[in-house]
């Protein structure tokens, strides 16, 4: 797995600018509602502009002269203005919601998509919460970087050069103070950019672990209460929130000070220069409408410098969800999918040539592995803990490549076919079986295009699991819960061992694990199992007595490497490794299963 580094954070525009300029690939399909935007608060502008204007001439020429006429004809033109403005406001929002929506649609798409192209050990390195923050609380930040923001942002900033121009138009020497004071707070929000990001980022990630640890606390629900581990949990949330809390706090704090400041600011100095103002009524020939003019175009120049400056805290949240997001759009598959080649049948005939793996660079797990296994053909993988059984036959199933070798079937090498094509003609039966919060006939068909409701009955029934599926509230269409919550461990397994009967596979990985069963269910198992293993190539990581007696091909792994290979009885006559695992570990399951008669 590799990942590129993220953008460096910065103050300045060239360190933004990278972030934005990919984002733009998914706001470019969707403009035309950023061009809407625009449109509608260009032609908003006059009306900003041209009020004040009025307003000078109702105080300096109707008030003053005693027109109520002039009063009312020019009141009604600042009303009907007033209600033009509401609603081109209301366009601007329903342009920039639909702008909004389908941009974050088509994010959380791409990134769902890469999520499911990634290899297998990427989710071995990271947790669900960590992933899920990105889909849920990044994308949702992401609202400072759309077209529509920088629309705004322009048509502010122009807006602001008209009403810098319009003071200086009505008294010049006001004008200066309020122009020094703009300056300022750009100045101020340019220097604080890098700050507010860092905080942000830091804010989000301390969310993340808030997030997973719940995610953790509530998956593990049954472990937790059933080792009275409640306080000890309570304790780690807690932890792990109040650091997510001292993160938000500091930025918001940040936020908040900064935000006091332009207050102050905005508050103090404007009310300096309308004193100043008064001061010129008093002492020249400007007049009351032109001070009435001014502060409003004064407090329009600070309302569009705010709006420009507010976008920038909001910009450093974005900027740090979209590197959080780049962080996992950055990030290569392992198992690249660019094999074309499609048999147009798969015999099952599978040869590890010289084959080595490595999780770790350095650290090899196996050794110049070479097996061939016939079409057809049962082969049990034998041997201790950490010896390299689940590796080799996640190397079969190409979720990982070897670093050395190759693994070839039916003499094509496995990085040369269509994965997708491959994958879907390998059933895997894992220890741990997993189940999706669907019906029981959804998860039986899963994987198998075209599945019929008799087809999924069939495989059940093959899978000795019909009698507790016919039992159940709603047969067939009973919800099993997250993970088959609702089942036991044999009721999950049969159901697993139905789903890859109804795929009909070529190969077959199974990861067998019975020990913790009762003897019926148990029974029944190895009775689906002798269905499933039939007429096709099966790897077998051996858990129980049965399986292994009966392959075709007793491989024994140690260390990573392939120190015995044969049948049971060739390699108990041995008295090698497998004569002592026999011994050591199968012996207590040899008795009662020589006695049941099966």
């Amino acid at each position: 797995m590799s990942e590129h580094t993220a953008p460096e954070e910065g103050t300045g525009l060239g360190h933004a600018w990278p972030l934005i300029k990919r984002f733009w690939k998914w706001v470019r399909p969707h403009q035309r509602y950023a061009w809407v935007v625009a449109a509608l608060l260009v032609l908003s502008s006059p009306l900003s502009l041209v009020s004040p204007l009025i307003v000078r001439r109702v105080v300096d020429d109707a008030v003053l002269r005693s027109d109520p006429g002039e009063v009312v004809l020019w009141g009604g033109v600042l009303i009907g203005m007033t209600i033009v403005a509401i609603f081109l406001g209301l366009g601007v929002g329903y342009a920039t919601t639909l702008l909004h929506t389908k941009v974050l649609r088509d994010v959380r798409v791409d990134l769902y998509l890469h999520m499911q192209g990634l290899s297998l050990g990427y989710y071995h390195d990271k947790e669900t919460g960590w992933l899920m923050s990105r889909q849920t609380d990044d994308v949702d930040s992401l609202d400072a970087v759309m077209a529509d923001a920088f629309a705004r942002a322009l048509i502010d900033g122009i807006k602001g050069i008209g009403f810098a121009v319009m003071i200086v138009y009505i008294e010049w020497r006001m004008a200066v103070g309020g122009l020094l004071l703009a300056a300022m707070i750009f100045g101020f929000q340019y220097l604080i950019s890098g700050r507010m990001r860092r905080l942000s980022k830091t804010a989000r990630e301390r969310w993340t672990a808030v997030s997973s640890t719940l995610h953790q606390s509530l998956s593990g629900h049954a472990l937790v209460i059933g080792t009275a581990s409640e306080r000890r949990e309570s304790l780690r949330f807690l932890s792990v929130l109040h650091h997510s809390v001292r993160a938000a706090v500091r930025r918001d704090m940040f936020s908040l000070i900064t935000d006091h400041v332009f207050g102050l600011i905005g508050g103090v100095a404007p009310t300096i220069i309308v004193l100043g103002g008064v001061w010129l009524i008093v002492t020249s020939d400007f007049t009351v409408g032109g001070l009435f003019a001014f502060f409003m175009y004064l407090t329009s120049l600070f309302g569009a410098v705010a709006s420009i400056v507010g976008l920038n805290p909001r910009l450093q949240r974005s900027l740090a969800s979209l590197e959080r997001i780049y962080e996992v759009l950055d990030t290569e598959a392992e198992v690249v999918a660019d094999g074309t080649v499609r048999p147009a049948a798969l015999t099952g005939s599978v040869r590890f040539d010289h084959l080595g793996f490595e999780y770790v660079p350095g650290q090899p797990v196996l050794h110049n592995i070479s097996l061939e296994v016939a079409p057809r053909q049962t082969v049990a993988l034998v041997g201790p803990s950490g010896a390299g059984k689940s590796t080799l036959a996640s190397l079969l199933g190409r979720f990982y490549d070897p670093t050395a070798g190759q693994i070839l079937v039916d003499g094509h090498d496995l990085r040369g076919l269509d994965l997708r094509w491959y994958r879907s003609r390998v059933g895997l039966v894992p220890q741990e079986i997993f189940l999706f919060d669907r019906s029981v006939a959804d998860n039986i068909a899963y994987g198998a295009r075209g599945a019929t409701r008799a087809t999924i009955e069939e495989a059940a029934a093959a899978a000795n699991a019909t009698e507790f599926i016919t039992a159940m509230p709603d047969g067939f269409d009973t919800v099993i819960g997250e993970r088959g919550v609702k089942l036991s461990g044999g009721q999950r397994q049969r159901l697993a061992i139905a789903r890859e009967l109804l795929r009909d596979p070529a190969i077959l990985i199974l990861d067998e694990a019975t020990s913790s069963l009762d003897s019926r269910t148990e029974t029944l198992i190895q009775e689906a199992l002798g269905t499933l293993l039939a007429e096709r190539t099966s790897i077998v990581i051996a858990h129980r007595l049965s399986t292994i007696i009966g392959a075709d091909l007793i491989v024994v792994l140690e260390d990573g490497r392939v120190v015995e290979r044969g049948t049971h009885d060739l390699l108990l006559g041995s008295g090698d490794l497998y004569a002592q695992l026999y011994r050591s570990q199968f012996r207590e399951i040899a008795a009662p299963t020589k006695g049941s008669g099966r």
